[in-house]
């Protein structure tokens, strides 16, 4: 998989539905120790490594022959630090872009990597690791600017020189964060660092520790897991300030139920709010614009259960949210088996599964197409990587067909022309990715297939009622007034701008970036007051050469030749 693609599954994964920042254009100018500019050197405000390769820059700039650059980096209320590296990757420095005062031009200043390397193991000898990711800070800056994943026991990561924090974080251990500092030149070794089992990790296979619920609705408030001896339970402990509880977590077990409702007497999901809920009547305010945005009318259609005092938070072990506690019919913590990319609440529902009764492939496939997946992708990916990417965080096989390319005349490592970062339907991150190419999908087993697009084919891939209502409900958004103002911004701003304004998703059209009608180049200057979205939009994207149309659930900008 590519370095941006194991970036979004880091990052878009687990901050998924993160409050849109601000996108700031700033200027700077690379050189070494001695002042010397210094020529295509690649500045980058992330830079991510696969095992102990060397980092390698997501959304990079260069810098020209006297070492000038410009470089757009998101602003989320944090200072953001960016990082350069020399063309050979053997010098290195960073700096800080201010979250609080206006952009001016900075100065980094290359020294020699040193390398920082250390070994971990879990503190249990016989308990193995799971892919294990690595996040470096910068002194004490929350903001990371460099991680990695590794699948062995061990990482080796070259940075500048400077203070850093380091942070472990591996499925079933508990975080680990480690303090350092590099000097030009000189590696450092922090030797083996060891994880301790989680709290929940330790649960696995013993009963399942007594509940004490303060309130809760459709069962009794003093219900335990003993009344449910003979059913899978699954707890599924949330809370309305959590996103992706909103957007991830709680959806896919309503979807779960629903799907699964000829073995509904074989299990039960029961929803565990955190201690922020003190009683059903302030949880069901908060839950309003969340049940008509974010779920479209629908409510939580199984039990709620209420820890006001946060014991059962404690007793369980919960320290990430959402987290999904599967419990056996005998009453035992079951071992969920983990797997790459799929995180806990899915990889819950794609065991429990497993227990029950197989549904049709048809079925199948219908419902992995309209399940929402919260990811994002860089424009310049391989179409194969971008494809292998959905088919892991959708859990579902989708397979190139080399014929069908071939006949196409399409190379399976095409770039991608797609840039976006949301919560999509699988069905609509298909189309979005495959529609420059004239491809669709098609069933194949329990998968889909990749194919030429032609009328007889097309079926899959057009709206279901799922989807129609999401496009529906951004339409809606369009008719809401808001005020924008632009002043010579690029396009990337623009989009960012209009996602922090409106919660919708915004997208360069694909097929648009593909013929190379839309020009990235391009600057937007101009405003609109307390008007609605979609005669604003109109307004300000025509001297671009652009318009917008709705599909996909998301705002397409396009060419408007």
């Amino acid at each position: 998989m590519s370095i941006r693609l194991g970036l979004s599954a880091i990052l878009a994964l687990l901050a998924v539905g993160a409050e849109a920042g601000t996108v700031v254009r700033f200027t700077g100018r690379v050189v070494d120790a001695t002042g010397n500019s210094v020529a295509e050197a690649r500045v980058a405000e992330f830079w991510f490594a696969e095992q102990s390769a060397p980092l390698q820059p997501a959304r990079p700039t260069l810098s020209d022959s006297d070492g000038r650059f410009s470089l757009e980096v998101d602003l989320h209320g944090e200072d953001a630090i960016v990082m350069a590296m020399d063309h050979a990757g053997t010098l290195g420095g960073v700096a800080t872009v201010s979250a609080t005062l206006p952009p001016e031009p900075i100065e980094i200043v290359l020294q020699p990597l040193a390398e920082v390397r250390f070994r971990y193991v879990s503190e249990e000898s016989d308990r193995s690791l799971n892919e294990t990711y690595a996040t470096v800070s910068v002194g004490d800056k929350k903001t990371r600017v460099a991680g990695g994943r590794s699948r062995d026991a061990g990482f080796a990561m070259k940075l500048p020189p400077g203070r850093y924090t380091i942070h472990l974080s591996e499925a079933r251990h508990d975080g680990v964060a480690r303090e350092f500092t590099l000097d030009p030149g000189k590696d450092t070794d922090l030797g083996e660092i060891r994880l301790r089992p989680s709290r929940l990790t330790r649960l696995i296979g013993k009963p399942a520790p007594a509940w004490h619920i303060t309130d809760a609705r459709g069962v009794s408030k003093e219900v335990q897991p003993a009344d449910f001896k003979g059913k899978w339970v699954v707890l599924e402990f949330w809370g309305y300030g959590c996103p992706a509880c909103i957007v991830r977590g709680l959806p896919g077990w309503i979807d779960f139920v629903d799907t699964h409702a000829a073995d509904s007497d074989r299990f039960v999901v029961l929803a565990v709010h955190d201690p922020q809920a003190t009683d059903f009547a302030a949880l069901d305010e908060k839950l309003q614009p969340i049940v008509r945005r974010t779920w479209h009318g629908r409510s939580i259609p199984f039990p709620i259960l209420l820890d006001k005092s946060g014991r059962m938070v404690e007793d369980y072990g919960v320290e990430r949210w959402p987290t999904a506690v599967l419990i056996d019919p005998e009453g035992r913590v079951v071992d969920v088996p983990w797997k790459p990319f799929v995180l806990g609440s899915w990889a819950c529902e794609d065991f429990l599964a497993s227990k029950l009764t197989r549904l049709p492939a048809a079925t199948r496939i219908a419902s992995a197409l309209d399940r929402r997946l919260s990811i994002a992708v860089e424009e310049g990916e391989p179409l194969i990587d971008t494809l292998d990417f959905y088919s892991k965080v959708g859990r579902i096989a989708v397979r190139l067909d080399p014929s069908e390319l071939e006949a196409a005349g399409i190379d399976e490592k095409v770039p991608v022309p797609l840039t976006l970062g949301g919560s999509l339907t699988l069905r609509a991150w298909l189309n979005l990715t495959l529609e420059p190419f004239s491809l669709t999908y098609v069933a194949d087993g329990d998968g889909l297939r990749i194919v030429r697009g032609s009328p007889d084919n097309v079926h899959l891939s057009r709206p279901s009622p799922r989807q129609e209502e999401e496009n529906e409900f951004v339409g809606e958004g369009l008719q809401r007034k808001v005020t924008l103002d632009f002043q010579d911004e690029s396009l990337r701003q623009v989009i960012a701008k209009l996602e922090a304004e409106t919660g919708h998703d915004f997208v360069l059209d694909p097929a648009c970036r593909r013929s190379g009608t839309i020009d990235l180049d391009v600057r937007v200057t101009g405003s609109a007051v307390d008007e609605p979205l979609s005669s604003a939009l109109t307004g300000l994207l025509a001297p671009a050469g652009l318009t917008f149309v709705v599909r996909n659930e998301v705002i397409v900008l396009t060419s408007r030749h």
